[in-house]
């Protein structure tokens, strides 16, 4: 009998206690405080559920994410890992919608009032959130581009997109382009799974270097992902910590 109330009571404990990923959660974005008994605790007082402790397939992961899911799959930083991702390993598509709309607005009206236009690269200028200074980092990023040598030019001289308020194709998730926190590059250049002809094959074109400057500034990347959207890259530090 002692063991089995051990036994529930170390569970339970399991379940509710902060993990470090907890941890990077309030390292990356202000609006986090911190974690306490399963509890993201944001510097307003409100709070939302980190684990819901269950067991979920990879659809469910994409539909249903808790916070702590978007840490399931350890993004893979650095030039050490442009390998074709495994299958579904997609480090960075899973997002709880509800922690994007805590810290970015939850509905298009309230991101469009955090949006600026900031210059980038040859001159083009671009929408993009102020909110934990991204605005300020993407910049950052375009004037790291612009010093490479012209040879990767072309996969920026033309720029595909930063905010709209969308749902991904083929899904109700919002996009992250919603949030204002994503850009898309040349398209000319770009790959993405929905495109491909026939049986799946991973393409890429984007050379590290660029992929670099964007990681160094907080930026994720798609082509890392199986479901591959080398275009792609969006704000998400707390997967590069």
């Amino acid at each position: 009998m002692r063991c089995l109330l051990l036994f529930l009571t170390l569970s339970l404990f399991a379940l509710g206690e902060c993990d470090d990923n907890a941890d990077k959660l309030a390292a990356s974005y202000p609006q986090v405080s911190h974690c306490h008994n399963n509890r993201i605790v944001f510097t307003d007082g409100t709070t939302m559920l980190y684990d819901d402790g269950k067991r979920k397939s990879f659809e469910e992961l994409l539909d249903n994410a808790d916070i702590e899911d978007m840490f399931s799959m350890h993004y893979p930083r650095g030039k050490s890992s442009y390998a074709p991702p495994a299958k579904d390993f997609d480090p960075g598509r899973i997002r709880n919608e509800a922690f994007m709309k805590k810290i970015y607005g939850s509905t298009s009206y309230q991101t469009q009032a955090k949006l600026t236009t900031i210059p980038f690269v040859h001159g083009k200028r671009i929408q993009i959130t102020t909110t934990n200074g991204v605005d300020k980092k993407l910049q950052a990023v375009g004037r790291e581009l612009e010093m490479l040598p012209q040879k990767y030019h072309k996969y920026f001289a033309q720029i595909g997109g930063t905010y709209y308020w969308r749902p991904i194709a083929g899904t109700n998730r919002l996009s992250s382009h919603s949030f204002g926190i994503a850009i898309d590059i040349n398209v000319k250049y770009s790959a993405y799974w929905r495109w491909s002809k026939g049986a799946y094959r991973y393409q890429n074109q984007i050379p590290p270097a660029i992929v670099e400057i964007f990681e160094k500034h907080g930026f994720i990347w798609g082509g890392k992902w199986y479901h591959y959207d080398t275009m792609h890259f969006e704000y998400r530090p707390e997967l590069l910590r």
